[in-house]
């Protein structure tokens, strides 16, 4: 649950960054992708402070889902602010559009293992 309380953290910081520092910086499709990042990032910061609640509540271990909501964190949300900003940070890799979609899978995976705890407590 503390993970999921840091990312919420960061997601404000993010947030306010993104609003106040970048908007007159990026093009409409890069401030898009930098907040469909950010999201992302709230959606699975919640998700990681409610899940590991119940997971709590029903005395069970729940490594696999976290650590695929970490790694979407990771691969798509980081991912996709990076590549948003990769210009204003001088970075010339293209690589992070690309990690995106493993990300995304990754949130899938970890969404798959709690619904696979679900009813098993």
């Amino acid at each position: 649950m503390r993970a999921g309380a840091i990312f919420c953290t960061i997601y404000v910081i993010l947030g306010a960054f993104g609003a106040h520092g970048l908007e007159s910086k990026l093009s409409i499709a890069q401030l898009a992708t930098y907040h469909t990042g950010l999201r992302y990032l709230i959606i699975h910061a919640i998700a990681l402070i409610l899940t590991n609640y119940t997971y709590q509540q029903w005395g069970t271990k729940k490594k696999y889902s976290n650590l695929f909501f970490y790694l979407g964190i990771g691969l798509f949300s980081f991912s996709l602010m990076v590549h948003a900003t990769k210009e204003l940070i001088g970075i010339e890799l293209n690589v992070f559009a690309h990690l995106a979609p493993i990300g995304g899978l990754c949130f899938i995976v970890g969404w798959f293992f709690y619904t696979l705890k679900i009813g098993k407590q």
